[in-house]
């Protein structure tokens, strides 16, 4: 998860209640208010007001049988608000149904957060797992197309920081573990205006990505669209796909640069 530099000014409360909610992004079980204490590092009386707190207001709901914590209904409002307010999203998402429409493949958007891409729109059009279908996924940059693309189309000190953590452990035996190699594809992502990455975070997945382009000439975002094999490989992507979805990306970076985004 992306880390921030604290303010000098800092309301300790809301922070170590933001803290708290985070922490359900590494489970799908709940949490009991020891589980909070242990992972958070916070006292357990801090614990179980913050808890109690956000569980009156409806940001967490709690299991009266196992008194174990979940993440409420609330907490939509804030994707809610975020997303309602994304004029790139309003102005992608016409093109972007159309795309995946008219291939019948799933199209992401996404962008890149310090050392990670999060994904802000997931049109999904095959059978696919059900987190593979949620907003706000995060992935290591690195080693997806779409960090490599963005940061191809960035100043030069987003690569260094995409790289800073270093490198995810291999999430399959093909996930690149050579940050020169990584420094490789990005200026082949500059050159060719597109990236693809193939098994880096899911076995016979190969993905395309194109940036998304402002005014200033640097991309604020990606789409990407990922495959599968055997039915796909990389020279099929070239073929069929990159033609596509660079125009896609193309077409909305030309309204954004005429709306200044």
């Amino acid at each position: 998860m992306a880390t921030y530099d604290k303010p000098r000014v800092l309301v300790s409360t809301l922070d170590r209640g933001l803290r708290l909610l985070q922490l359900f992004r590494e489970t799908q079980d709940g949490l009991s208010l020891a589980e909070m204490t242990q992972r958070s590092g916070f006292e357990k009386s801090a614990v179980q007001r913050l808890a109690y707190t956000l569980h009156a207001l409806g940001y967490l709901e709690r299991d009266e049988a196992t008194r174990r914590y979940r993440p409420g209904l609330r907490l939509l409002d804030f994707a809610y608000a975020h997303l309602i307010h994304d004029r790139l999203l309003a102005r992608a998402v016409p093109h972007l149904v159309s795309l995946g429409s008219s291939l019948g493949i799933t199209v992401n958007l996404a962008v890149l957060d310090g050392c990670e891409v999060i994904y802000k729109l997931r049109l999904p059009h095959a059978a696919m797992a059900f987190d593979g279908t949620l907003i706000g996924a995060r992935w290591p940059a690195a080693i997806t197309a779409i960090g490599q693309v963005i940061a191809a189309f960035s100043e030069d000190h987003v690569v260094e920081t995409m790289l800073s953590g270093g490198l995810p452990e291999p999430m399959t035996p093909f996930t690149c573990r050579d940050m020169e190699e990584i420094r490789a594809r990005v200026a082949r992502a500059r050159r060719d205006g597109f990236a693809i990455s193939s098994q880096q975070i899911m076995l016979q997945e190969i993905a395309v990505a194109a940036p998304v382009i402002d005014f200033n000439r640097r991309a604020i975002a990606a789409i990407s669209m990922p495959v599968y094999m055997p039915e796909w490989d990389e020279a099929r992507v070239r073929e069929e796909l990159v033609p596509v979805i660079t125009d896609t990306a193309r077409a909305i970076s030309s309204i954004i640069s005429r709306n200044q985004i």
